[in-house]
C-alpha cells in the first residue's frame, strides 16, 4: 500500500475501563505503550480511508457496550512529535499500520502521553470520517 500522507486520518480502537479511558472521558497513556513482551515494533492503528471506525470495532472484537471507542488523529500531528507512520497491511485490514518510534521513543512516558493528548475520540463509530 502506498506511504500514509500527512492528511489521513488514524484510527486506534480505546479500549473500556479506567486504565484506557480517564473521566472527562480523556484517552490515557496506557493506549500506547508498546508490549515489548509481544515483540511489537509500534501502536498498531489503521487508516479512515481504508477502514471504517465501525469495522476497525469489529477486527478487535471490541463493543460499545463495554465501552470500547475509536479515536483519531492526523498522520502529520504524529509525524510533528517526531514518530514514524508506517503502513503494515494485514490480511483482515488493509488499513493497518503503525505509529513507530523515530526521533522520539514511544518508549517515553512523556512522548506517549502526548500521543494520547493528540488523539481525539470519534463521535459516532459507523462512518468512515472522524468528528462526523
Amino acid at each position: 500500500m502506498d506511504d500514509v500522507t500527512d492528511d489521513e486520518y488514524l484510527l486506534r480502537h480505546i479500549p473500556g475501563g479506567t486504565l484506557w479511558q480517564a473521566p472527562g472521558p480523556r484517552i490515557t497513556s496506557a493506549n500506547f505503550q508498546l508490549r515489548h513482551d509481544r515483540d511489537e515494533t509500534g501502536v498498531s492503528v489503521t487508516r479512515s480511508q481504508i477502514t471504517s471506525p465501525s469495522r476497525l470495532l469489529e477486527f478487535v472484537g471490541g463493543s460499545i457496550q463495554h465501552g470500547s471507542r475509536i479515536a483519531a488523529v492526523r498522520a502529520g500531528d504524529v509525524r510533528a512529535m517526531g514518530l514514524r507512520v508506517v503502513p503494515k497491511p494485514l490480511p483482515e485490514d488493509a488499513g493497518h499500520a503503525e505509529i513507530q518510534s523515530n526521533q522520539v521513543s514511544l518508549d517515553d512516558h512523556g512522548c506517549r502521553k502526548k500521543l494520547a493528548m493528540l488523539f481525539q475520540f470519534v463521535t459516532d463509530p459507523s462512518p468512515s470520517t472522524p468528528g462526523n
